[in-house]
């Protein structure tokens, strides 16, 4: 089943178990309303981290991203549709842009149905840069917070982005 899948390549991402408590109080509206507002507008500084290089190779909205899974082990176009949770064909295209960029190579598996992800040696280097962009980004804005904080947050964001349909 697909969800398995994606959960199982999650699991490989994140390589921890999640064992939070959710909260025993309702929260208020004027809370829930921020909480919201952070998880929706989270991702414009992340994006504006990456953009030197995704503009730079003509990369798509989730070109950097790619990259940055097949580093991790997600090597498999099918593989990468589940964990993004977006259609086959968006990451055909994205992969059409990170191949004509130079940044990853596609190989026969052993299953000659499918193609096996690889970076290049330049794919490697802008990963990297795309990496150490993103790390200053969140340990700059995350430094005035201790370790089990970061820690908490970190837990609560990967509930959050668990399906409530599971």
């Amino acid at each position: 089943m697909p969800q398995d899948r994606r959960d199982q390549l999650l699991e490989h991402l994140l390589r921890r178990a999640d064992n939070a408590k959710p909260a025993p109080e309702a929260l208020d509206q004027a809370l829930l309303s921020r909480i919201v507002t952070g998880l929706v507008f989270a991702q414009r500084p992340i994006n504006a981290a990456g953009s030197a290089v995704t503009e730079r190779y003509s990369l798509g909205p989730r070109g950097a991203f790619i990259l940055s899974l097949i580093d991790k082990g997600i090597e498999y176009p099918k593989d990468l549709a589940l964990v993004l949770r977006i259609g086959r064909s968006l990451v055909t295209a994205e992969l059409v842009r990170l191949t004509d960029a130079g940044l990853i190579a596609a190989q026969t598996g052993d299953d000659r149905r499918r193609s096996l992800l690889r970076l290049t040696p330049l794919g490697s280097k802008v990963t990297a840069e795309f990496r150490t962009r993103v790390t200053d980004l969140v340990q700059t804005r995350l430094a005035a917070f201790s370790r089990d904080q970061v820690e908490l947050f970190a837990t609560m964001l990967l509930q959050m982005q668990e399906d409530p349909a599971a």
